[in-house]
């Protein structure tokens, strides 16, 4: 299966916040709309104020559409080597053919380019796969809350970190 990995384009905003909902909904109950209102919130709010020369948005495409999503954001102005892993997906049909480990690739390299000494990210504790995931990249464990306001069933969000 062919792919590639693009910078976002405008039009793609659409697709980070709709495949959010898709893929929680469906496969994780993340059923409550506070959910998808976050990610709205957070993707526009980030449109709105982003420095693209240190942040960026890639896209994951095949056949012309896109599959996925990854992004690296500063979210504190006072530490700016410390970066954001955000809005990281992969369409199901398009899982195992290697577009994550493509898309965190890139992710990688451009944090090493431009000189990020540490990544954070927030998850959640019923994602198993993107946990072993993320283990596998070197990321670890630092803090964990209850968030009730997503699914029906309590989860925690957890916070993981990496150096570089």
């Amino acid at each position: 299966m062919e792919f590639k990995i693009r910078d976002f384009k405008k039009e793609d905003m659409e697709f980070v916040i709709e495949k959010h909902w898709d893929i929680y909904s469906n496969e994780y109950g993340y059923v409550k709309r506070s959910f998808y209102n976050y990610v709205e919130k957070t993707v526009i709010d980030f449109l709105a104020e982003t420095k693209w020369k240190r942040e960026n948005i890639w896209i994951a495409e095949a056949e012309g559409k896109p599959i996925g999503a990854i992004a690296l954001i500063t979210p504190d102005s006072n530490k700016p080597c410390e970066g954001q892993l955000r809005w990281f997906i992969v369409d199901k049909e398009y899982r195992k053919y290697g577009v994550g480990r493509a898309l965190m690739d890139k992710f990688l390299e451009f944090a090493i380019k431009w000189e990020y000494k540490h990544i954070f990210l927030w998850t959640a504790s019923n994602l198993g796969r993107a946990l072993s995931f993320y283990n596998q990249q070197g990321f670890y464990e630092t803090e964990r809350f209850k968030e009730t306001g997503w699914c029906d069933e309590p989860i925690y969000e957890i916070k993981l970190e990496r150096d570089l």
